[in-house]
């Protein structure tokens, strides 16, 4: 009885271990590969491509099951994750379920325009720029656009990307306008933050910086704030990029309703899509803070003034040194 028992264990040790054997050489999933099936590709290409990036052990087998599972229009186009060492079956389900489809990462900065996502979204090929920059136009969308890290799949509907971008605004920044009442209105409030964004540099001065704006707007003294007349020169051959550094007089008198050192009041809209972080600067601004000015000083921080003499000696002792 006990030689059985013993026999009988053995022969289980060695089916157990077969199947380990079995599962590590033939069912144990590798690294994740990214493959593209593209439009009318055969079901033949399909499995020879699999075969090459080593999803798939066997292109004869898994031509035989898409035969009886499937056929090849139901291996829909696109790119998709799938680990290599995958068994026939799951890579089938996977893709024509379109669970497996590939997601792009794609981060939109704080203070980036409209054109600079949309040129990003046609670049990672998530949808066609022009059409995005159709409708951000059309609804009037800039400002509301929230800068943040995405995950797209190919190919999508510029429409759903908007949809997906203003469904982060209302979640990060639309609470604030409740927590925070104001006289300005929502626009308003985009529109300072939109010139907060480009000009702040350090995040502890973003409530200083809103301050001043706010200041200069409510005692109807234009903002003269360099970012609107970037927005409004628009994108520059020369540097091969928006937002030209560098401004010069001339630049300064450019003709746009957007350039606030020739027009009184705020700007028709935001000029970028502003952090949350610039938004709640312009809702909460510093407390019992009169000044009027400011200029970049060393280390992205700026030095603030109430008069414009006091400005100007801020200017100069900045030069000098």
């Amino acid at each position: 009885m006990k030689k059985f028992i013993f026999l009988l264990c053995l022969v289980l040790c060695v089916f157990i271990g077969g199947c380990w054997t079995v599962k590590a050489c033939f069912f144990s999933k590798g690294p994740l590969v990214v493959v593209e099936i593209k439009p009318g590709q055969s079901g033949a290409e399909v499995a020879h491509m699999l075969k090459e990036k080593g999803i798939i052990r066997s292109e004869c087998f898994f031509k035989a099951l898409m035969r009886v599972t499937s056929s090849a229009r139901d291996l829909k186009a696109g790119r998709f994750d799938l680990r290599k060492n995958t068994s026939a079956f799951e890579v089938i389900n996977c893709i024509k379920s379109g669970k497996c489809i590939h997601y792009e990462k794609v981060t939109f900065l704080e203070g980036w325009r409209s054109e600079e996502m949309a040129d990003l979204l046609a670049e990672k090929g998530i949808t066609d720029a022009k059409a995005f920059l159709d409708i951000v136009r059309e609804k009037d969308l800039e400002g509301y656009l929230f800068p943040s890290t995405y995950l797209f799949a190919e190919n999508t509907p510029a429409q759903k990307v908007v949809d997906e971008m203003l469904m982060q605004y209302r979640k990060n920044i639309a609470p604030l306008f409740r927590k925070y009442p104001t006289n300005l209105t929502e626009k308003q409030v985009l529109t300072v933050a939109s010139i907060v964004e480009r000009e702040a540099v350090v995040h502890d001065e973003r409530p200083k910086i809103a301050a001043v704006y706010l200041n200069r707007f409510r005692i109807g003294k234009r903002l003269e704030a360099d970012p609107t007349v970037q927005y409004a020169l628009g994108y520059n051959m020369k540097e091969d990029r928006y937002w030209k550094k560098g401004l010069t007089y001339k630049d300064l008198r450019v003709k746009s309703p957007y350039n606030t050192y020739r027009n009184a009041g705020l700007p028709p809209g935001p000029i970028c899509n502003p952090s949350r972080e610039s938004v709640l600067g312009v809702l909460n601004p510093e407390k019992n803070f009169d000044a009027l000015y400011f200029v970049a000083d060393t280390g992205g921080r700026h030095v603030f003034s109430k008069t414009y003499d006091e400005h100007r000696r801020h200017i100069q002792r900045i030069r000098n040194r």
